[in-house]
């Protein structure tokens, strides 16, 4: 969970970089204006509360100065419990929450507008979703998909589809219908996923950290054959190339440097362009 507020932000479109866990998003103010294409987004309406699920692709979100509010990113695997639903069947192209979540998620941003601090606003939200789970007790997944993630998520991805299904106890058929019945992904996706978002972190760290990076050692560090695999799965997910991107996010960094990782950026590569951030 993370609280922003973003003072000294420059009016531009943020790229919504594509991760392991869904992203919930309750705004202090009107709202975040998101879309799953540059195209779409200048027709979009602010929505106070964001909900996306397991994304693939690049979203696209208008970053505007003074925007606030608390993000959180959450395990796909709880949307039973937390949201009502399989994280399978949230939208990845309509970040509304309100359709899903109902009144509960509209008083929620309400009653978080009107807090007078990052602690009390962190307190309304994790009460809103220990509430949420307990009007939902019971809800959970097959104890086979949450072990193989397990598996995949300690590998950061990389291992494979056949190891982790021999482990639980299921052929990879039946494990990749599991996935899909629960995240809309299949057990390989969710790792490419986790592989990507674990590099893209490691990329935004050497940024940050020096100013350049060694694109291909991070690549042979994090599964990939070389730095061209890297690039290739790095515009599959970002929609565009590690260089690209950097020179979106870290206009400052001279050429030799690349960055990020999650669902709009909280607490990452947007950090050094937020005023006032917290976390609980």
């Amino acid at each position: 969970m993370v609280g922003y507020r973003a003072l000294q932000v420059p009016e531009a479109v943020h790229r919504g970089m594509p991760s392991s866990t869904l992203t919930f998003i309750v705004s202090l103010d009107d709202g975040v204006e998101a879309a799953d294409t540059a195209e779409a987004l200048p027709a979009t309406r602010p929505n106070p509360i964001i909900l996306g699920g397991l994304h693939v692709l690049a979203s696209h979100v208008r970053q505007r100065r003074g925007q606030a509010g608390v993000q959180l990113a959450v395990h796909p695997l709880a949307s039973r419990a937390l949201f009502g639903m399989p994280s399978a069947e949230l939208s990845v192209t309509d970040f509304d929450a309100r359709p899903v979540l109902g009144r509960w998620s509209v008083e929620l941003h309400e009653r978080l507008t009107e807090t007078p601090g990052w602690t009390d606003a962190f307190e309304l939200v994790a009460q809103y979703l220990a509430d949420a789970r307990r009007r939902r007790d019971g809800a959970g997944v097959r104890p086979e998909v949450a072990h193989a993630w397990h598996l995949l998520h300690r590998s950061r991805g990389t291992a494979s589809v056949a190891h982790v299904a021999e482990r639980v106890g299921l052929s990879q058929r039946h494990l990749n219908t599991l996935f899909r019945r629960e995240v809309g992904r299949t057990p390989k996706t969710v790792g490419m996923l986790m592989r990507f978002e674990h590099t893209t972190g490691r990329i935004a760290a050497d940024v940050r950290r020096c100013g350049r990076v060694d694109l291909a050692q991070i690549a042979a560090e994090t599964g990939y054959c070389d730095q061209a695999h890297l690039t290739r799965e790095f515009v599959r997910f970002a929609g565009t190339s590690p260089r690209a991107w950097l020179a979106e996010e870290f206009q400052n960094i001279q050429d030799g440097g690349h960055t990020d990782r999650s669902q709009w950026g909280d607490d990452t590569a947007e950090s050094d362009r937020l005023g006032d951030p917290a976390s609980p």
